[in-house]
């Protein structure tokens, strides 16, 4: 016999947020053919349709949106009962879950993670590497408590703060013959690499960019800011990526091209659901971040 249990819910919330089943079954790490049976499951037992299709992905039906209040609030007081019952358990192993956009997961976490766990042998840590948009999305499903994005959320379903200064560089290899300035109008003479869409550093450079009045077209996008990197070294190609990816390799295989009266620097944001109360060692994380030096 079916029931509507957590695992169910969990996946019928993650497909809510997302408006997407294949971005659900990402961030859940299941299959799109599990997460489509699981709704169907649902569905089937309640008789009911949960979703439509429109341009825009997949979207709530009325009974659907019934559902999603009911179950954010039982998953809500299911992950306070496990964290209470866990907080009575001496010496558990606690679990602090992070999802963090490109470049922040792979260039700065590795750096600064170490400081904060110090001598915290009990903590697991699971981190999800992807764009901003993944990360804002599965802040809402509550795959992961906290998000570390590239970009600012324009939503008031989010709380965030900065917690980190960054600056975003064009690069050329260091064999071509690219002068190190260049006029913005100019840009539209090279061949570019883009990180994909949905990607912090893109929104950022194309945003400022425009304002400009500069248009430049992707000739090759890469979701990998190493790939990008490593491609842009071995070739004519530019690209424009955070000075956190290429801090060891310029003046080696790579050089800084300076853009006349352009200069792109940025704030990397922390993010929470709104209104939900994080896990203690979340909450510990959240005040490290508070605190680091910018």
């Amino acid at each position: 016999m079916e029931v509507l249990d957590y695992h169910k819910l969990k996946i019928f919330k993650t497909v809510a947020d997302t408006k997407s089943f294949s971005k659900a079954a990402e961030l859940l790490f299941l299959s799109q053919p599990t997460v489509t049976l699981q709704i169907k499951k649902i569905e089937n037992y309640l008789g009911i349709t949960l979703f439509r299709r429109d341009k825009k992905g997949v979207i709530l039906t009325e009974e659907g949106k019934i559902l999603y209040e009911y179950a954010s609030k039982i998953l809500d007081d299911y992950n306070l009962l496990e964290e209470g019952l866990s907080n009575l358990k001496e010496n558990l192993q606690r679990s602090l879950r992070i999802g963090a956009s490109t470049t922040i997961g792979d260039f700065l976490l590795p750096d600064i993670l170490p400081s904060f766990l110090g001598k915290k042998e009990d903590i697991k840590v699971n981190l999800f590497v992807g764009n901003s948009k993944e990360i804002e999305e599965g802040i809402l499903s509550k795959t992961f408590y906290i998000g570390l994005i590239e970009d600012e959320v324009h939503s008031n379903k989010y709380e965030q703060f900065e917690f980190f200064s960054d600056e975003i560089i064009l690069i050329a290899s260091k064999d071509t013959d690219i002068p190190d300035m260049v006029a913005p109008k100019d840009l539209q003479n090279y061949r570019f690499v883009f990180r994909e869409q949905g990607s912090g550093t893109r929104n950022i450079v194309e945003k400022k960019l425009e304002k400009e009045g500069v248009k430049i077209k992707a000739d090759i996008e890469i979701s990998s800011s190493k790939a990008i990197a490593r491609l842009v070294a071995n070739s004519h190609y530019l690209s424009f990526v955070s000075r956190l990816v290429v801090k060891n390799l310029l003046g080696i295989h790579l050089k800084e091209i300076k853009i006349e009266g352009i200069k792109f620097t940025r704030k990397f944001y922390c993010i929470t659901q709104k209104n939900i109360r994080l896990p203690k060692i979340d909450r510990e994380f959240v005040n490290y971040l508070i605190n680091i030096e910018k």
